[in-house]
């Protein structure tokens, strides 16, 4: 009975719980959406060498920013998804991960240590944040 007296915030422990797994399935479905549009705009645009393909009729940055225009997206957010899911090849992806925190670790160079670091929450946690990422 102590559990439904206690609140966080305006709610009590057990609808508070109710929210935080509703909310999970919607943060995994966030992440899906964000590797998706990082998986097709490498698909349009693969990562390169700088200078890109000499002579080619449009250039990444001119693609992307037709490819954000047409999905209503910015720029900038369409560089990160492609940034972060060619950093996350699908078979190292961890659904219960955040995009967010994907993509902090995806700044980790060496692929072996970036694969291990987002199946290791931090000690003492039973799942990542953005906060711990960081």
């Amino acid at each position: 009975m102590a559990e439904e007296t206690e609140k966080v915030g305006n709610v009590s422990q057990s609808r508070y719980e109710q929210i935080v797994a509703e909310l999970r399935q919607v943060v995994e479905q966030q992440s899906q959406g964000s590797f998706t549009i990082g998986d097709r705009a490498l698909e349009i645009e693969p990562l390169r060498p700088r200078g890109g393909i000499p002579d080619a009729e449009w250039t990444v940055k001119q693609t992307l920013m037709r490819l954000a225009g047409d999905i209503g997206l910015t720029l900038n957010t369409v560089k990160n998804a492609r940034w972060t899911s060619s950093r996350w090849p699908k078979e190292h992806r961890q659904k219960d991960v955040s995009f967010t925190v994907h993509r902090v670790l995806g700044q980790i160079e060496d692929e072996e240590e970036r694969f291990a670091a987002v199946r290791t929450p931090p000690p003492g946690k039973t799942r990542w944040s953005a906060d711990d990422a960081k």
